[in-house]
C-alpha cells in the first residue's frame, strides 16, 4: 500500500527525510516524502542530497539554477528576473500555479490591479472579476543571511506545488498564483554559504559555535534590510515594490528564523490606527489556521500572539499592510548553522510577552519540549508544513480574500471621500526645495497620488502659493498617505513595549510640513498630476564673480561641498547682508576663483540649491570650509549601522575612507586624517575596543577561491581583535596631534566611557525612547553645529544610553534634549525660591512638549541632558551625537547636524 497516493515517493526521499529529521512529531505525511516525477527534476536529484541535509547549503547560483530548471521542465513555472542586487546578483522570482494559471497569469495580474483600485472598479464589477480571479501569494525567502532554511526549503515547497497529484495540491493550483522570492538578499547569501563552510561545518557544541555570521550579509546592512519599506533605499526592497505592483499579491509572507519552533505573525497590539479591522481579523483568521493544522498534526510549538505589537508597519513584508494586502510572516528555530545541534530552551531567556516560550497558553496550546536536538531538515519541515497549511486556508477561502482585498481598498478611498482629512498640502520650497521633492517622490514610489496646484488657493487651513504639491486622500493607499504623512502617538498606556520604531512619519523625519487640510474646498482646487522623477532645479542669479548660498537648511550642502572640492569655500560666521537680501550665519561664500561659475550652475541642477551673485565678498567674520580627510571606521563585530552612512555618503558622492579596526591600531592616524567617524552599533564599550573573540582567530574576512563571496566590501587578514588598548592609544594619539573623533549614538561610549574625555557619565533612569522624533534645543545657537537650524528643533532618537556631564563641563553641550532645564537645575531653582508655574497659567499649557512624533517614558529624566557634545580631547576635538542622525535613512533632518560638523572641522569654536 502506498500511503502517500496519489503520489509515489521519489526512491530515498523518505529514508532521507526521516534521517535528518531528528524526530517524529517534528515532521508529517506531508513533507515526509518527495513526489516522484519523470519529468521534472526534484530539489534532491539537483542538488545530489535531500532539502535540509545535515550540513549542506546551496549558493544562490545553485537555487536560481534550479528554479530556472524547474520552468524550463514544468509548463507550471514561470521564473523572471525583478531586480539586481547592490553587487550584480539577479533577485529571481518564481510564479506556480497550474497551466491554465501560467497561460493567463497577465489576466490574472490585471484582475487584481482592477481589484486594487475601487474608483475604477465598482463593487458590482468586483464580484465578476473575484468569479474568474485568484489570490496571489507570495513568499519571501532568504532576507536575513544567518536564517539559513527558507531558500531551500522553497526548492521542495516548489516543485512538490509543481509535481504532487494530492488533492490539497492540486486544488492550490487551480484556486491560487504562488510567487516564490528564493534569495531576496543574494549578496548575503553568498557570503553566508562561504562562511559556514569556512567557519562552521563539522561544529556542533552550539554554544560554542565560533561567530555564524559574516561581518557583512549586504553591501551596506544587515537585519535592517528589513526595516526598509517606509524608505525603500535598498535594491531588494525596490525588488519585492516592483513585484508588488505588478501582482498586487493578496498576501505578502515572509520567512524568518529566530523563535521556537513556528511563530506565526500578528501582534499583541496596540495595532496601528489606520490598519483596515479586516485585516486584523486576518491575521488572526490565518495564524489559527496554521496552528490548527500544525498542531493536529502533532507538531509542538506552533503559536502566534505575543511576539511583536502591530503598531510599526516598516517590515518587508509591510507592503501588503501598507497597500491593503496582508502582509504576514513565520520565525521558526533556525541554528544559524546548516549542521544538527542540541539546543535548550531557557524559560528565563525565550521569554515572549513575559511568559516562557515552553509556557503552554491560549495562543501556544502545544509548546515546544525544554531540550532538543534541532536540524535544518526539522527547521524545513515546520516552514514547509506551515506553508502548505496556509496555502490550502488561500485555495479553500480564495474568493473571500479576494473581496477582502477589495474590501480594504475601497474602505480607505471611502474615509478619504468623507475627509477628515480631505488632503495634504505641502508647500514646494521650504527652505531645501530638494527634500521636500525627494519626499514627495518617496510618497510617488509608494503609488500614493500627489498633484500640484494649477494656481494659488485658500482653504480653512490657510493660503498656498501655485505648485504646492497636494495629496488629495480620495485615494486607494488613503489610509498609507494619513500614516506617512501625520505623526505617530504610541499609546502611553499600552501593556507591552514596542518591538522596533514608533515613529515614521514622512514630514516630521524630512524637516518639512504636510498641512493637514480638513476643509473640503480643497477638493475644487484645480491639479496637475506629479509623475514619479519629476525633476527640481535650483537657480544661478546672475553671472558672479562672488558667489552667495543662503543657509536654509538644505541638507545638500555636503555634497555640494564634495562638488566643489577644488574651490575655496567660506563660511559666514555671523549674519550679514548683500543686496536687499539677508544671510544668516552658515551661509556660503565663494570668492571669484577660475571656473567657478560652471560648476556652481552644474551643482545648482543637480542638487536644487540657489546662488546668487555679488560684486565682492562681503565684509563679514567667516571661516574657510576645507574639504576634511574623512575617515569611516567600523568594527568588524558591528558593520550595521556604519552601513548606512555609508550608503547616505555613496549616494550624495561624499569622498571618505573606509577604515578597519586594524588601521586605527596601525596609528598614524592624523597624518591620514582630519575627521574619524566612528558610527552607531550594538557593542558594549568592552566589545567595540576588543572586537571579536581572539580565541576564534586568525579568522580571515577575504576572497579566495574557497571563499570567493567574502571580502566585500572590506577585507581582512584576521577580524578578532578589535582596535585593543593598542589602538585605544592610537586614537589619544590623534586627539592629541589635533584630530577630530565623530561618534554617533552607541559609538560615543569609546570616547565617553572609554577614557578618551573626561567628566561624562552614564545617567541612570527608567528613560524609553523607542524610535521617536523628540524636542531638542541648542544651548549653543552659535555654534557651528547649529547652522541652517532654528534654537528649537527636533532629533530621532532610539532607545540609547542617557549621558550628563560635570558642571566643569557644560560648556561642551550644543544641543539637548528638550527645552527644559535638568530636573536637580529645576528643583535647585525651587529650593532658591524660584516661583513654581501654576498648572493653570495659560504659559503653562503652551509649554513646548518635548514628544513630536512616536513615544517617550521618563521625559523629565531626559529633560536638559546633552544630545550633542563637542568635547576638548587633547589638542583636538570629540564631537559626540548622543542621538544617530543617520537612522536607516530615515531621520533626513538630522543629516545637516553632522553635516555642519563635518563642514566646519577646522573652525569648532574654542570650548565655554
Amino acid at each position: 500500500m502506498n500511503p502517500y497516493a496519489p503520489d509515489t515517493a521519489e526512491p530515498g526521499s523518505v529514508e532521507a527525510i526521516a534521517k535528518f529529521t531528528t524526530e517524529a512529531r517534528f515532521g508529517n505525511p506531508w513533507v515526509a516524502y518527495v513526489p516522484a516525477s519523470d519529468t521534472v527534476p526534484s530539489p534532491t536529484k539537483y542538488l545530489g542530497h535531500v532539502v535540509g541535509a545535515e550540513g549542506e547549503l546551496s549558493s544562490t547560483a545553485k537555487i536560481y539554477g534550479y528554479f530556472r530548471k524547474l520552468a524550463e521542465t514544468s509548463p507550471r513555472v514561470r521564473v523572471q528576473v525583478i531586480g539586481r542586487s547592490e553587487e550584480g546578483r539577479d533577485i529571481l522570482l518564481a510564479a506556480i500555479s497550474d497551466e491554465d494559471g501560467i497561460r493567463d497569469l497577465d489576466k490574472l495580474k490585471d484582475a487584481t490591479a482592477a481589484l486594487a483600485d475601487p474608483r475604477k472598479t465598482s463593487p458590482e464589477a468586483a464580484e465578476a472579476l473575484i468569479a474568474s480571479a485568484r489570490p496571489i501569494y507570495y513568499f519571501n525567502a532568504g532576507l536575513h543571511s544567518t536564517e539559513l532554511g527558507s531558500p531551500e526549503m522553497v526548492m521542495e515547497l516548489a516543485y512538490r506545488l509543481a509535481v504532487s497529484e494530492q488533492p490539497m495540491i492540486r486544488k492550490i493550483r487551480s484556486e491560487v498564483v504562488v510567487l516564490i522570492n528564493p534569495v531576496s538578499e543574494p549578496d548575503g547569501r553568498d557570503k553566508q554559504v562561504d562562511w559556514f563552510y569556512r567557519y562552521l561545518k563539522g561544529k556542533t557544541d552550539f554554544d560554542n559555535l565560533p561567530p555564524v555570521s559574516p561581518p557583512y550579509w549586504g553591501h551596506y546592512v544587515f537585519h535592517d534590510n528589513n526595516r526598509d519599506t517606509h524608505q525603500e533605499a535598498l535594491e531588494l526592497s525596490k525588488a519585492v515594490s516592483r513585484m508588488f505592483f505588478e501582482y498586487h499579491p493578496t498576501v505578502v509572507h515572509d520567512l524568518h528564523e529566530s523563535i521556537p519552533l513556528l511563530q506565526t505573525w500578528n501582534g499583541t497590539g496596540p495595532f496601528n490606527t489606520n490598519l483596515d479591522p479586516i485585516l486584523v481579523n486576518e491575521f488572526f483568521a490565518m495564524a489559527f489556521a496554521e496552528i490548527g493544522a500544525l498542531t493536529s498534526a502533532g507538531m509542538p510549538g506552533v503559536w502566534t500572539w505575543g511576539f511583536g505589537e502591530g503598531w510599526g508597519h516598516h517590515y518587508l513584508d509591510s507592503i501588503a499592510v501598507n497597500h491593503n494586502s496582508m502582509g504576514r510572516g513565520y520565525e521558526t528555530y533556525g541554528n544559524g548553522t546548516a549542521e544538527t545541534v542540541e539546543r535548550v530552551l531557557r524559560p528565563n531567556e525565550e521569554r515572549y510577552a513575559g511568559r516562557p516560550v515552553t509556557s503552554r497558553e491560549w495562543y501556544r496550546p502545544m509548546p515546544p519540549p525544554r531540550k532538543l536536538r534541532w536540524s535544518l531538515r526539522n527547521n524545513t519541515n515546520y516552514m514547509e508544513s506551515g506553508c502548505l497549511a496556509i496555502l490550502d486556508y488561500a485555495a479553500k477561502h480564495a474568493k473571500e480574500m479576494l473581496r477582502d482585498f477589495y474590501r480594504k481598498g475601497y474602505n480607505s478611498w471611502q474615509k478619504g471621500v468623507k475627509g477628515g482629512p480631505y488632503a495634504f498640502a505641502i508647500p514646494d520650497d521650504q527652505g531645501d526645495r530638494r527634500r521636500v521633492a525627494e519626499m514627495v517622490d518617496l510618497l510617488l514610489t509608494h503609488r500614493i497620488e500627489v498633484s500640484r496646484a494649477s494656481a494659488p488657493f485658500k482653504v480653512g487651513e490657510g493660503e498656498f502659493a501655485s505648485g504646492t504639491y497636494v495629496v488629495r486622500l480620495d485615494q486607494p493607499y488613503r489610509n498609507y498617505a494619513v500614516d506617512l504623512l501625520l505623526p505617530q502617538m504610541f499609546p502611553p498606556d499600552a501593556a507591552y513595549e514596542p518591538y522596533d520604531d514608533v515613529s515614521w512619519s514622512l514630514p516630521v523625519h524630512y524637516g518639512v510640513e504636510a498641512k493637514r487640510i480638513d476643509d473640503a474646498k480643497v477638493m475644487d482646487v484645480p491639479l496637475a498630476p506629479v509623475q514619479s522623477g519629476f525633476e527640481t532645479r535650483g537657480e544661478v542669479r546672475g553671472t558672479g564673480p562672488v558667489f552667495l548660498l543662503k543657509d536654509t537648511g538644505q541638507e545638500a550642502l555636503l555634497a555640494l561641498r564634495n562638488r566643489l572640492s577644488v574651490f575655496r569655500v567660506e563660511i559666514a560666521e555671523k549674519a550679514f547682508k548683500s543686496g536687499d537680501k539677508d544671510y544668516p550665519a552658515g551661509s556660503w561664500i565663494l570668492s571669484d576663483q577660475k571656473g567657478l561659475a560652471d560648476a556652481v550652475k552644474r551643482a545648482s541642477a543637480e542638487l536644487a540649491l540657489d546662488f546668487d551673485s555679488a560684486p565682492a565678498v562681503p565684509d563679514v567674520a567667516r571661516h574657510e570650509s576645507k574639504l576634511a580627510r574623512l575617515a569611516v571606521w567600523h568594527t568588524w563585530a558591528d558593520t550595521e549601522a556604519i552601513g548606512w552612512v555609508r550608503y547616505v555618503f555613496d549616494r550624495e558622492k561624499v569622498q571618505y575612507s573606509y577604515i578597519r579596526d586594524e588601521d586605527i591600531r596601525a596609528g598614524r592616524l592624523r597624518e591620514r586624517f582630519d575627521i574619524i567617524l566612528f558610527g552607531d552599533c550594538y557593542l558594549r564599550l568592552q566589545d567595540q575596543i576588543q572586537g571579536i573573540d581572539k580565541k576564534y582567530g586568525p579568522m580571515p574576512y577575504m576572497k579566495t577561491k574557497d571563499t570567493p563571496n567574502l571580502g566585500i566590501p572590506d577585507a581582512s587578514e584576521d577580524i578578532t581583535g578589535g582596535i585593543g588598548w593598542a589602538g585605544m592609544a592610537k586614537l589619544e594619539e590623534y586627539l592629541n596631534a589635533g584630530g577630530l573623533l565623530i561618534t554617533l549614538g552607541n559609538g560615543a561610549a569609546i570616547a565617553l566611557e572609554g577614557g578618551l574625555v573626561r567628566d561624562v557619565y552614564r545617567k541612570s533612569g527608567a528613560v524609553n525612547t523607542p524610535g521617536s522624533e523628540l524636542r531638542v534645543k541648542f544651548v549653543r545657537p552659535d555654534h557651528p553645529l547649529a547652522y541652517g537650524s532654528p534654537e528649537v528643533t527636533s532629533a530621532f532618537r532610539t532607545g540609547l544610553t542617557v549621558y550628563d556631564i560635570a558642571v566643569s563641563g557644560r560648556g561642551g553641550v550644543v544641543l539637548q534634549w528638550g527645552t527644559k532645564l535638568r530636573i536637580e537645575d529645576r528643583e535647585e531653582e525651587a529650593a532658591e525660591g524660584a516661583k513654581p508655574k501654576d498648572p493653570k497659567d495659560p504659559a503653562k499649557k503652551d509649554e513646548v512638549k518635548m514628544l513630536v512624533s512616536g513615544a517617550v517614558k521618563g521625559e523629565d529624566e531626559l529633560e536638559g541632558r546633552p544630545a550633542i557634545l563637542d568635547l576638548p580631547a587633547g589638542k583636538g576635538r570629540v564631537v559626540a551625537f548622543l542621538f544617530n542622525p543617520i537612522h536607516r535613512d530615515l531621520n533626513r533632518s538630522d543629516h545637516r547636524f553632522l553635516w555642519n560638523a563635518i563642514l566646519n572641522w577646522n573652525a569648532l569654536p574654542p570650548p565655554r
